[in-house]
């Protein structure tokens, strides 16, 4: 269970928040708070439990802190949030509200034999929307705050910060083992021997799992290249970094991650705005149509097993598991396919005689869709990859010049992003982070071309100078 230390941590949120506000832009207060609190908060289930709203824990509390930190000291520019893209606009409403479809829908209990799940109450869904709500905040945020032509360059700046901040607790794990969570916030959050990577670690840190941290890992040695393509004053500074974060994400041994590097990195390094845009498209574009392809039996499934198997035969005995347990909650899902299952574990598949779950859910696409049906999916996932489609829409792959040279780097890394919702769940804080600065990329046309010297702050307040 957390420690002290654990809720000091959280309740700390609102004053780092506030000093965070009075002392910064808000675009870079905004990425210190969200990127702070994600990195640095325990993890879950460390969270306030208050009365009538979800648990706020190091997800949520940080967007909310921010929102009010906005309202209550900088209310002119807390207003106009609502994305302008009527695209964006019908997704964002399905998203938010859906859950009230859903527990409308779900007003039955389910029995597993003797064993019964719940209804899902009015009360269940109202709380949902507000979590749907509090997810995807930091993608308005960055959306509205994170707008100006050097918000990329900024966010990409960011992660390669953080990722040097992190390096040293991730260098210590991968000899040890993830013990600094435990130590510090009194409860281990991943297991061991998930974590086990032969006789060296996967690192977790404070994070929810491995996997989170390889792909942060992953980002910022995404975002380091991308600065030394595009920063021609401090090449060999970032050669150094792009180099120790890459060799960091080796040592990890984290095989997805390496796999997405391999095929992220030389993107970013050799092609162009055009290209990595469609690249990032066309990868979008299959994680939204996952589903289909699975339905029409479209996904090689058995001859990727066997190439994976000749590399790793362990990691292909855990992507085996993994489809194993998708094609049964995949099953499941299509029983209610409009608007899903809800909550209480309705979406899992249970065990009539003992009452234990016969399923497991790893990938995020088949929790959304289990949970929220169909309309429930392409509200989220459409979200997560409008902006990349507005990106083309609005004439990059035309005039290419017009466009931040770090935007289309940011849509690959996300585009990969939601790749990775296919076998994981990481959709986290950072990955709305990305999505609102590329819509805010995409709806305004003026700020794209920038000047340098005018990159360097969101707002008025404090600036910073790059370090690096």
């Amino acid at each position: 269970m957390p420690n002290t230390i654990a809720f000091l941590m959280l309740g700390l949120v609102p004053l780092a928040a506030v000093l965070a506000f009075r002392l910064l832009a808000p675009g870079r207060a905004l990425l210190v708070v969200i990127l702070g609190g994600y990195l640095l908060l325990p993890s879950p289930p460390t969270a306030f439990d208050l009365p009538l709203v979800p648990p706020l824990d190091k997800s949520s509390l940080p967007a909310l802190m921010s929102l009010l930190c906005l309202l209550v000291l900088r209310p002119p520019e807390a207003r106009g949030f609502w994305p302008e893209a009527p695209l964006v606009r019908l997704l964002l409403g399905l998203y938010v509200t859906v859950p009230l479809a859903t527990a409308l829908t779900n007003a039955d209990p389910v029995a597993w034999g003797s064993y019964e799940l719940p209804a899902t109450s009015l009360k269940d869904g109202l709380g949902l929307c507000i979590q749907n709500a509090l997810t995807v905040l930091p993608f308005l945020l960055a959306r509205q705050h994170l707008a100006r032509g050097g918000a990329a360059r900024d966010l990409a700046l960011a992660l390669v910060l953080a990722g040097l901040a992190y390096a040293p607790l991730m260098l210590v794990e991968v000899p040890l083992g993830p013990f600094l969570h435990e130590a510090l916030y009194g409860f281990s959050q991943a297991s061991l021997e998930q974590a086990e990577r032969g006789e060296t670690f996967r690192p977790v840190v404070f994070l929810q799992h491995g996997l989170w941290t390889a792909f942060f890992a992953l980002m910022a040695c995404a975002a380091a290249w991308t600065l030394w393509r595009h920063e021609s004053g401090k090449r060999l500074r970032y050669l150094g970094v792009g180099l120790g974060l890459t060799l960091l994400l080796v040592a990890m041994k984290s095989f997805g991650a390496l796999a997405m590097a391999l095929l992220l990195l030389p993107l970013i390094l050799l092609t162009g705005r055009r290209s990595q845009t469609l690249v990032a498209a066309l990868v979008a574009a299959l994680s939204l149509t996952y589903p289909l392809l699975k339905t029409a039996d479209l996904v090689p499934e058995e001859r990727l097993l066997t190439r994976i198997e000749r590399i790793d035969p362990e990691r292909a005995f855990s992507l085996e598991f993994r489809l194993e347990n998708e094609d049964r909650l995949f099953d499941r899902a299509l029983e209610r396919p409009a608007f899903g299952w809800g909550s209480w574990g309705r979406n899992h598949v249970m065990n009539a005689g003992t009452g234990e779950w016969q399923t497991i859910s790893d990938g995020r696409w088949v929790i959304t869709l289990g949970v929220f049906g169909w309309v429930g999916f392409l509200a989220e996932f459409g979200l997560l990859i409008s902006p990349i489609l507005l990106l083309l829409a609005g004439g990059i792959t035309r005039a290419p010049e017009r466009f931040s040279p770090y935007a289309p780097p940011l849509a690959l890394l996300l585009a990969f992003n939601t790749l990775d919702l296919i076998p994981n769940a990481t959709l986290t804080p950072l990955s709305w982070l990305i999505a609102g600065v590329l819509l805010a990329h995409a709806e305004r046309p003026e700020r794209r071309g920038a000047p340098a010297a005018a990159q360097g702050s969101s707002g008025p307040g404090l600036r910073w100078k790059p370090i690096l």
